[in-house]
């Protein structure tokens, strides 16, 4: 490319980059990776964010950055070769900059051009929709020159950011309206253009988009239908527990290699998680069975096949968003089971049980699995998240379980993401 028309359309990106709102803040410490001088890699799934943190982390570096989208048509054309153009034009700034790439996994062999860039001292940020950004290309290339920050839709501290809400009420009025708003956010999720305009063919399309463009097409699968169908039945059934051996039966796969390589492409794009059973042996939980969540519950909400909600289903993904951000999420199974389980910061796991709303019928069962799970890891406190009821309940003299609604527990924990 001409070095002319590459200024040019630095310069065009930037005022196009500039003329857009800095949106919802997030809760990601950019800053304090970024002291780190390491190259920030921010991956998640298109459409969660990504280019909005960009445009945030540009306003608190008050106009000392560069930035480059490599996902424009305008940039089809570029090659290898015309990284040296983009250094000389780089080399031209006269003040301390950062650098801001947005989709930098489209540029050709971009992990060299990064790595000249950092070794030479910039301060730089990427951004990707793929967790194989992370996993071949910067750790084959940029070991020891990168952090990884992932970004998800909104979480519920985020959600409520977003519509100007305080994060804690102290009143009846402001109790209503934070029930009234998490149950919006298991119903809508929280991707960020959909929570502005509401039309649910948003995330329809968005689903359709990853799935034919960031899986079928990029890994040439022919079983498209099936792997359509693969899709829609995980999103549509939050939570369930699966084997890939049953679902290839289920779905009419030849074999179960095949589900798992189609689930690792869908967890490459962030479009589910897979969730493993805790067991002290690794190899048995990696044979045992896994809980499958959407990265969205209003994602999940549009695309599903369903004739009704099931709100518990519904408010344990929102559970389980909210504990993505801080570390690694197992379930636990033994004679009960408890939804999640959670190393925390102590080194002790925190027991969590999810539960629309705790009744006769079902709590006896809700109880058994998480008491069995704070018994397993000698933990003398569980806590029951519910939609709206709130509680301290005292088990014998050592142990309490704190029933707690979704909103209190969410917006007082928070992600540090």
């Amino acid at each position: 490319m001409e070095t002319t028309y590459l200024q040019r359309l630095i310069n065009d990106q930037r005022e196009e980059f500039l003329s857009k709102k800095t949106g919802t803040p997030r809760e990601v410490a950019w800053n304090n990776l970024l002291n780190l001088s390491r190259i920030i890699a921010i991956t998640g799934i298109w459409r969660c964010g990504k280019s909005t943190l960009l445009r945030q982390i540009s306003e608190d570096v008050n106009g000392g950055f560069v930035y480059l989208n490599f996902d424009d048509i305008r940039l089809s054309g570029f090659s290898e070769s015309d990284y040296e153009v983009l250094i000389t034009l780089f080399s031209e700034q006269h003040r301390e900059v950062i650098y801001l790439f947005d989709e930098i996994q489209l540029a050709p062999v971009w992990e060299r051009f990064l790595r000249r860039m950092h070794d030479n001292g910039a301060s730089i940020v990427v951004t990707g929709s793929k967790s194989s950004l992370l996993s071949n290309e910067l750790g084959s290339h940029l070991t020891g020159r990168y952090l990884k920050q992932e970004l998800f839709p909104f979480s519920f501290s985020e959600f409520l950011m977003h519509f100007n809400l305080p994060q804690s009420v102290s009143t009846t009025a402001g109790t209503e309206l934070m029930l009234q708003k998490s149950f919006e956010y298991t119903e809508s999720g929280g991707f960020p253009e959909y929570l502005i305009h509401k039309r649910r063919e948003l995330l329809e399309q968005l689903f359709k988009d990853i799935l034919i463009r960031d899986i079928i097409a990029r890994h040439g699968i022919q079983e498209k239908q099936r792997i359509q169908d693969l899709a829609l039945y995980l999103m549509s059934n939050p939570g369930a527990k699966i084997s890939y051996g049953k679902l290839a039966r289920r779905i009419g796969f030849k074999s179960p290699t095949s589900v798992k390589e189609y689930l690792g492409y869908m967890e490459d794009v962030y479009l589910l998680f897979q969730v493993r059973r805790f067991d002290w042996s690794l190899k048995r939980s990696m044979l045992a069975p896994r809980k499958v969540y959407p990265v969205d519950q209003g994602l999940s909400n549009a695309i599903a096949f369903k004739i009704s909600p099931n709100r518990g289903y519904m408010l344990e993904t929102a559970v389980f968003i909210q504990l993505l951000g801080n570390s690694q999420v197992w379930y636990f199974e033994g004679r009960g089971e408890c939804d999640f389980v959670q190393k925390n910061n102590n080194g002790k796991y925190d027991c969590v049980q999810v539960c629309w709303h705790l009744s006769d019928d079902d709590g006896e069962r809700e109880f058994a699995g998480l008491c069995e799970a704070m018994e397993f890891f000698q933990r003398d406190s569980g806590t029951i998240i519910t939609y709206d009821q709130e509680e301290i309940i005292t088990l014998d003299q050592n142990r309490t379980v704190t029933v707690i609604p979704f909103w209190k527990w969410a917006a007082s924990a928070g992600t540090h993401r």
